[in-house]
Parts: structure tokens; sequence; C-alpha cells
């Protein structure tokens, strides 16, 4: 394994760890606000709000990992009938797709994230900053191109999934 693919494995996996953290909170967040709520009748205004940050921080965060494992989800009906030379076309074809879709969103969600950040966005409720939240989609889909436009160059991968 090389260099640049144990850098962006080692990245992917401590993003990855933050997104099961990002997981881990919304469940104590939640356990919390349930006995706030029953307990002690007095329920948290912010777990709402909160949760649905740590959401989109656990997608954001889990992508590049899920590309760099070839964890995602392929249809392979027609490309395992195809001759070698056919499926890595197929692969190279397929990964450019996604790394076109990365650059798009990524490039359309920083400036909704720059935005964010310019005007000092808050949520509505409980008045969180938004603009660490928003950003990492960008940030989140740009090293998820990166990871395929990787993996375009490297060898197909095998039957089952495995990391760069």
């Amino acid at each position: 394994m090389g260099r640049i693919d144990r850098a962006l494995l080692a990245i992917s996996r401590a993003l990855l760890a933050l997104s099961a953290a990002a997981c881990a909170g919304i469940l104590g967040l939640v356990v919390a606000a349930v006995v706030m709520r029953y307990a002690v009748a007095a329920p948290f205004w912010f777990t709402e709000e909160l949760a649905g940050l740590l959401l989109s921080a656990l997608a954001f965060l889990a992508l590049p990992f899920a590309m760099a494992g070839n964890a995602n989800i392929r249809v392979t009906l027609l490309t395992d009938k195809l001759p070698p030379l056919g499926r890595r076309v197929a692969w190279v074809l397929g990964q450019g797709i996604m790394v076109a879709f990365c650059a798009i969103f990524a490039w359309e969600s920083y400036g909704l994230a720059e935005f964010t950040w310019r005007l000092s966005l808050m949520s509505e409720q409980a008045r969180l900053p938004l603009a660490p939240w928003v950003a990492l989609a960008p940030a989140g889909m740009a090293l998820t191109g990166l990871v395929a436009a990787w993996a375009a160059l490297r060898p197909l991968p095998a039957e089952k999934a495995q990391h760069l």
C-alpha cells in the first residue's frame, strides 16, 4: 500500500471515528432528552436542532471512508459480463461520474457554507452557530471526490469491499 493510500485511509478513518462520535452524541442526546422530559418535566430546548446537525455531520464525515473502503452500493450485473478492459473502462467512467458529482456538490455547498459563515447564521430555536456544521458538506464531498479520483487510478476492487 502506497503512501497516498495510507494517508487517504488514515484521514477517512479519523473522519469515520468522528462520524461514530456524532452517532453516539445523537443517542446520548435523545436519551437525555427523554429522561429530562419524563423524569424532570423539563425537556431540552435544543435537542431537535442539535440532533439534526449531528445527523448531517454523521453522513458527511462517513462518506470518504465508504468510498475508500469501496463500501458503496454498485449494480454490477452488466459490468461483470464485460472483458477486463471493458470492466476497467466502466470502473474509470463510474469513478469519473462520482468525482464530477462530488465536485459540483462541493462547489455548490461551499457557496452556502461561505454565506452561512459570512452572516454568522444561527439555528432558529437553539441559536447554535451553523457555519461549522454547514462547512462539513463541501469538505466531506471534496475528500470523497479525491478518494474516488485516486481509486480510479488504482487496480479494480476485488469482489468484496477492500480499502484502497
